[in-house]
């Protein structure tokens, strides 16, 4: 189900694309961008959760910042108008403990995946530095998903699984195009999403069998980037 959404999101990026190529000249459509970005999480989190008796309250969850390579092709509409695709190496996400839980550390693993399909408008009336603004689509989803020691230990648990929430959500960007000749650019962004997930979390208790616990998660991470951008 992962996979037939995120080919989704690739195909209507695909087809924006094809929609609007007839209204663009024939020359320099294209663009491919490679780049760094930094993502800033400021997590707000429920508590964790879970059959009476089993879990004290006031245990949260938060994630450390992470560096991501992106890579996004583009393709021309108009002037002003283009259709972005952008993915990436998904990073390794690292949960902690947060709120009561602050002193157990790392809670939790998993690789995140983030790709997005939008619009972009450049603004007119500017030449070597053009100022743009993006709207579309984000879809959220994990791999790789694990918790660690520490989370088992402190719920006196032998072992666990945890599994994720995938999510849609909207995604805005503002950004500044510097051309350094007919073919290269240079791209300085800001941009934010919209993430909501929960974590289910089983937990094999000795003496208790598998407890089952779940937790609330939600953020708009900031996106810092600046990529390199090749038109063809």
């Amino acid at each position: 189900m992962q996979d037939n959404r995120f080919l989704a999101a690739a195909a209507a990026a695909a087809a924006l694309a094809v929609c609007g190529a007839a209204h663009a000249d024939e020359a320099d459509n294209n663009v491919v961008r490679i780049g760094y970005a930094k993502v800033r999480f400021n997590l707000q989190s429920g508590d964790l959760t879970g059959p009476p008796g089993t879990t004290p309250p006031g245990l949260k969850i938060d994630a450390k910042n992470l560096d991501v390579f992106a890579i996004s092709y583009e393709r021309r509409l108009s002037d002003n108008w283009a259709a972005q695709f952008q993915a990436g190496i998904p990073p390794t996400l690292t949960a902690v403990g947060a709120g009561l839980a602050a002193p157990v550390g790392t809670v939790a693993r998993a690789r995140i995946w983030f790709p997005t399909a939008m619009v972009r408008y450049t603004i007119p009336g500017f030449f070597t530095v053009r100022p743009y603004v993006a709207g579309g689509v984000t879809y959220t989803f994990f791999t790789g998903q694990e918790t660690s020691p520490g989370y088992n230990a402190a719920l006196q648990g032998s072992g666990s699984t945890i599994s994720l929430k995938s999510s849609w959500g909207a995604y805005a960007r503002v950004g500044l195009e510097y051309a350094l000749d007919k073919q290269w650019c240079i791209n300085v962004e800001y941009s934010s999403f919209r993430l909501k997930t929960s974590a289910a979390v089983d937990t094999e208790t000795p003496g208790f069998g598998t407890i089952g616990r779940r937790v609330d998660l939600k953020d708009a991470p900031r996106i810092f980037g600046a990529t390199l951008g090749y038109r063809f």
